[in-house]
């Protein structure tokens, strides 16, 4: 049995010794988060779901080369970017699920409903034009939105210069007022 409330760093480390049970609790610290990260990305919900899978089995596989001294979301969150990125490439889907997830933010039972529900349309109006975006826009306003990552470490997720992060950035946020802009005239 394993204990949920301790570090990262303790869980990693019993799993390099051996505890393979102690990677449960990091699976469910992160999974929900990644999935965001994923969802944005890809656009499917078993896509990304599977790409959240794929990404804590090689970081399971790769345990052993880990410097537990360092943050082990981001580990796994630059594995499952980089497996999202090689999918997007080789799979180029047209068809395109409607976001059905919704934050548990939402939920504060002393909201306003009317509130509440402009804000759900928002969200799904938003979502509606993130997918109409390329993929390399959505993925770098996600790490940029979602994930709240600086230029540099998006930089070295995607492995590409600081001033291509904020140049596409900037370009994804020009296009993807335009795509909101056509919305509301529809």
């Amino acid at each position: 049995m394993y204990n949920n409330v301790e570090s990262d760093e303790a869980l990693l480390e019993a799993v390099k010794n051996g505890d393979c049970e102690s990677f449960n609790p990091l699976i469910e610290r992160y999974k929900l988060a990644l999935y965001k990260v994923m969802y944005r990305m890809v656009l499917n919900r078993d896509d990304a779901e599977d790409l959240v899978e794929e990404a804590f089995i090689k970081a399971y596989r790769s345990i052993k080369k880990f410097d537990t001294s360092r943050p082990f979301y981001t580990w796994v969150r630059r594995i499952a970017v980089n497996n999202a990125i090689n999918f997007l490439k080789k799979e180029r889907r047209k068809m395109i699920q409607p976001l059905e997830f919704v934050e548990k933010r939402l939920s504060d039972d002393r909201q306003d409903p009317v509130a509440m529900t402009e804000q759900k349309m928002l969200r799904e109006r938003i979502n509606r034009a993130m997918a109409l975006l390329p993929e390399e826009f959505r993925t770098i306003i996600s790490l940029k939105v979602e994930e709240d990552l600086s230029y540099d470490e998006i930089s070295r997720a995607l492995k590409i210069p600081k001033g291509t992060v904020m140049s596409r950035l900037a370009r994804a946020r020009q296009k993807l007022r335009q795509i909101l802009k056509e919305m509301e005239v529809h």
